[in-house]
C-alpha cells in the first residue's frame, strides 16, 4: 500500500493547487494518478490504481474545500445607520459693538469739567464733559438782541405799509412811495428771518458746551484733561455701546450650506453660551483668508463687546465618518457585505479626511475590520458584528 506521507509528498512535488483543480476537472482518475504518481507508477499494480485514485479524489476534494475556505477574508460588519453621525461645526467669532465712537468737541472752548472716568457707565443724555461757555452765552444774548431789533423794525415797516395803502386810496401818496413801503417790509421780513437763524445757531453752540452721551455706553478712553483747550473736532472721550452688539463669524466655503440650514446657533465664550440668530451673510469673500463673514444678533442676553469665542451649530444631514473610507483605483468609497462577497461602493463627493454625506440604506452592512485587505468582489467570511468605531 502507498502511505499518506508518500501521497502528500507526491502532491507537493507534482503541481500547485490551481493545477490540481484543473487536473480533476479535465482528466480521468487514471490520468490524475498518472500525473501525480508518475514517480510511483512502477510500484502500483494496475488493479490498485483505481482504488488509489478514488481515495485520492476524496482527499483532494476535502483539501480543495479547505483551501477555498481559507481564501475568504475574515471581516466584521456593522449597520450603516449605526455609524452615521450628525456633525457639529464651529467657526471663530467675536462680539463687535455697533457703535464705538470717539466723542469730539463741536466748538472751540476750554475744558471746564469732566464728569466721567474710564470704565464708568453712562445712560443716553448723561453729561460727560462741560466746556467753558461764557463766550457762547454772550453770543446768544447778542443774537437775541439783534432778533428783537429786527422784529421791531419789521413791525414798523408793516405799519408803514398799512398807512401808505390808506393814503393811496385818497390819492394822497405816490405810487413810488407805496412801493418803497412794500420794499421796506420785505427787507424787514428777511432781516427778521436772518436774526432768527442767528439765534438758533448761537443756541446750538451753547448746547455744545455740554457733551452728552448719545446712547447707553461705557467710557473706554479719556483723551483730554481739565483746562485743555479743545478745538472743533478734538476727540474728548472714547465710548462703546452696551446694547445692540453684533457677532461676526468667519465661515469657510464648505461650512456655508450647513450654517444657513442650522436651526440653533450658539456663541460659546468663556464658559458661557449665548443663543444667536442670523442677520446677514456678506456677499463677498475675504481675498486673504477666502472666508465669508456673517453677522448675527443675540436673541437674549448679550456678551460683552470684544468677547472672542466660537459659534457652534449642528448639521442637518447625518454623515459617514472618514475612518470608514478606503481608496480603490483612485476613488474613495466603502466596502459593503453582500451574499458572502465584498462590494466596493465609490463615493465621488468624498474627500480625504472629511465626513461624507451618503445616500445608502441604513441597514446596509458596512465592512469595518478587514476592509483594507479587500478588493471588489473578494470572498469574505463575516465574523460577529461589532460596535461602531469611535
Amino acid at each position: 500500500m502507498v502511505s499518506a506521507p508518500v501521497v502528500v509528498n507526491a502532491i507537493d512535488n507534482s503541481c500547485e493547487v490551481g493545477q490540481l483543480e484543473f487536473m480533476f476537472s479535465s482528466y480521468s482518475m487514471d490520468m490524475v494518478v498518472h500525473r501525480l504518481f508518475k514517480p510511483l507508477r512502477q510500484t502500483l499494480r494496475p488493479h490498485r490504481r483505481q482504488t488509489v485514485a478514488a481515495g485520492l479524489v476524496c482527499c483532494m476534494s476535502l483539501l480543495l474545500s479547505d483551501i477555498s475556505r481559507s481564501d475568504a477574508v475574515n471581516v466584521s460588519t456593522v449597520a450603516l445607520g449605526e455609524v452615521l453621525v450628525t456633525p457639529v461645526y464651529s467657526a471663530p467669532a467675536s462680539v463687535i459693538a455697533r457703535n464705538n465712537p470717539r466723542i469730539a468737541a463741536e466748538i472751540d472752548a476750554r475744558i471746564r469739567s469732566i464728569e466721567v472716568e474710564v470704565g464708568d457707565r453712562a445712560d443716553t443724555g448723561d453729561a460727560l464733559v462741560h466746556l467753558d461757555c461764557r463766550r457762547y452765552d454772550s453770543a446768544l444774548d447778542a443774537a437775541e438782541a439783534e432778533l428783537r431789533r429786527a422784529s421791531a423794525q419789521h413791525r414798523f415797516a408793516d405799519r408803514q405799509l398799512v398807512r401808505a395803502r390808506n393814503l393811496k386810496k385818497s390819492k394822497n401818496i405816490s405810487d413810488e412811495l407805496l412801493d418803497q413801503r412794500r420794499t421796506d417790509l420785505a427787507v424787514g421780513e428777511a432781516e427778521l428771518a436772518a436774526r432768527e437763524e442767528s439765534v438758533r445757531q448761537a443756541a446750538l453752540n451753547v448746547g455744545h458746551c455740554t457733551v452728552s452721551s448719545p446712547f447707553d455706553a461705557v467710557i473706554t478712553e479719556r483723551l483730554i484733561s481739565v483746562g485743555d483747550y479743545a478745538t472743533h473736532g478734538t476727540a474728548l472721550l472714547g465710548l462703546i455701546e452696551t446694547q445692540g452688539q453684533d457677532v461676526a463669524v468667519e465661515l469657510r466655503h464648505e461650512q456655508i450650506e450647513s450654517f444657513l440650514a442650522a436651526r440653533n446657533l450658539i456663541l460659546e465664550s468663556n464658559g458661557g453660551r449665548f443663543p444667536l440668530t442670523l442677520r446677514a451673510l456678506l456677499p463677498a469673500a475675504d481675498t486673504v483668508t477666502r472666508t465669508r463673514e456673517a453677522r448675527l444678533d443675540f436673541t437674549r442676553e448679550a456678551a460683552l463687546p470684544g468677547t472672542a469665542g466660537r459659534v457652534i451649530w449642528q448639521g442637518v444631514d447625518p454623515l459617514l465618518p472618514p475612518g470608514y473610507l478606503v481608496r480603490r483605483q483612485g476613488m474613495l468609497g466603502v466596502f459593503a457585505a453582500e451574499q458572502g462577497s465584498a462590494r466596493f461602493i465609490p463615493m465621488p463627493p468624498a474627500e480625504e479626511g472629511r465626513p461624507v454625506k451618503v445616500e445608502l440604506p441604513p441597514e446596509l452592512r458596512l465592512i469595518t475590520d478587514g476592509r483594507q485587505r479587500l478588493s471588489d468582489g473578494d470572498a469574505i467570511n463575516t465574523l460577529a458584528s461589532e460596535s461602531p468605531e469611535q
